[in-house]
């Protein structure tokens, strides 16, 4: 009877139910990853981790004869796994390799167990968790601490210093009620509002789905327009006007003329090319407009140095993810810049320092086919079909661009996300003709796993 018992509740790990709510909690914990550390420290949040992998494997099961890594990704993955040969760091590579290799199966294995609308709703719940939740966290320290409140467990403040500049390392602020900014559970404001931007756009295209309810939806991007007032930060903000514009741009490519769409498509890009060459030229103004200096707050310190260090060796000093700054070369670089910083503030540079041209190319192009495959769709779409690929696309232009000053695309929720949104666009550069039905409803006709799904089999017949 027991056994029975047992098989059952061991059946039911695969249904929807729990892969949904791991994949939420697997979200969550990518995206807040630094709190969970602040909160438990480095051995706890290590269990909780391997836990949580253990929970995916457990219920994507049925995924891991479709797992399929994508060859790119396995390619800069093999490669980071290769630089512990070579590595300044080696222990620390062996690691941060493991830890990478890790992270890509939990994506893979998410994105091949789920429909894409499905994964679009469970991200949006974990975004909405870290959003609302920051926001609660901060309240707390408001109301109830009423200081500054630093790491319960401080087993990293010799080491994970971000922007620090010599001072201790808080958790909070407690600039809630002075109007900011503030950092929530993260404890960086910059992830932070980058948060706020993601759980927005996720918003926006489920309420085109009408896949939640209106007040759902408009509370969420209540929310963070709330928090990325209060956090301050002018690289979002620069990001959320581009978007902005992008998904304008994208809204009347889908209902031009088909024989239209290709050149209104063009004209955005070449736009989009123009905008990025006048931002570089006029960014001291526009850094003045957000109260910033030209120096985009220290960090072209760090980016000169870290080109100085990466042009000494071409093929790198060894993946690390996040630097350890006891160590050579990072430790001169930190010392050099003046600045106490865990990466260097540029997803590109860092990989172009820790993995030589050949990562930082292999990094850009996944980028870029990424954006391109679901821009494809984008422009093919029509009154009536999807917009789930303009989530894809929306979100991978969010990533490049947080990548310009952040290296959160090599690590953690930002390296899940950028896998993700690689495994489920089409290839760009396929012979064949894009599927309509993947125009249509976001799933590919031929996808085994998908037509399994009730929820896809009614979109499919929805529309």
């Amino acid at each position: 009877m027991a056994t029975s018992r047992a098989a059952q509740l061991w059946a039911q790990t695969t249904r929807q139910r729990p892969r949904a709510w791991v994949t939420v909690w697997t979200v969550v914990l990518l995206f807040s990853g630094q709190g969970f550390r602040y909160l438990l420290g480095v051995p706890l949040y290590s269990v909780l981790t391997a836990l949580t992998v253990v929970a995916v494997v457990v219920t994507f099961r049925r995924s891991l004869s479709r797992l399929q890594v994508p060859a790119l990704i396995g390619t800069f993955l093999a490669l980071a796994t290769l630089s512990v040969l070579w590595s300044q760091t080696r222990l620390v590579t062996a690691l941060a390799a493991g830890v990478l290799a890790v992270t890509t199966l939990v994506a893979v294995l998410i994105a091949r167990g789920t429909s894409r609308g499905q994964f679009m709703a469970f991200l949006y719940r974990g975004l909405q968790v870290s959003l609302f939740g920051g926001l609660l966290f901060e309240m707390y320290v408001a109301f109830v601490v009423r200081a500054d409140l630093p790491p319960l467990a401080t087993d990293l403040s010799d080491i994970a210093k971000v922007d620090g500049g010599g001072e201790p390392i808080l958790w909070s602020r407690n600039n809630l009620l002075a109007g900011g900014p503030i950092q929530g559970f993260v404890g960086n404001r910059n992830p932070f509002a980058a948060i706020a931007l993601f759980a927005a756009i996720v918003a926006v295209i489920l309420l085109l789905e009408r896949r939640i309810r209106l007040v759902d939806g408009l509370v969420t991007l209540a929310v963070a327009f709330a928090v990325h007032l209060l956090t301050q930060s002018a690289t979002v903000t620069v990001a959320a006007v581009y978007l902005t514009g992008l998904a304008i741009a994208a809204l009347l490519i889908r209902r031009a003329q088909p024989s239209a769409k290709r050149a209104l498509s063009f004209g955005v890009l070449a736009c989009t090319a123009i905008v990025a060459v006048l931002t570089l030229k006029f960014r001291a103004e526009i850094f003045a407009m957000f109260d910033r200096g030209p120096d985009a707050t220290h960090r072209t310190r760090i980016w000169d140095q870290v080109v100085e260090f990466a042009w000494q060796r071409p093929e790198g000093w060894g993946y690390v993810g996040y630097w350890p700054i006891w160590e050579d070369p990072y430790a001169t670089i930190v010392e050099r810049a003046g600045v106490v910083a865990a990466h260097a503030h540029n997803a590109f540079l860092d990989a172009w320092l820790q993995l030589g041209f050949i990562g930082m190319a292999l990094l850009l192009v996944m980028v870029v086919l990424s954006f391109g495959s679901a821009w494809r769709l984008v422009e093919r779409a029509g009154p009536g079909d999807t917009y789930i690929p303009l989530g894809w696309a929306l979100l991978t232009a969010a990533l490049a661009l947080q990548a310009l000053t952040e290296s959160r695309l090599l690590i953690e929720g930002g390296w899940f996300l950028l896998v993700v949104l690689y495994v489920s666009g089409p290839g760009v550069f396929t012979l064949t003709i894009v599927d309509p039905e993947l125009v249509r409803t976001g799933a590919p006709r031929d996808d085994a796993a998908q037509a399994e799904d009730p929820l896809t089999v009614l979109e499919r017949r929805t529309g």
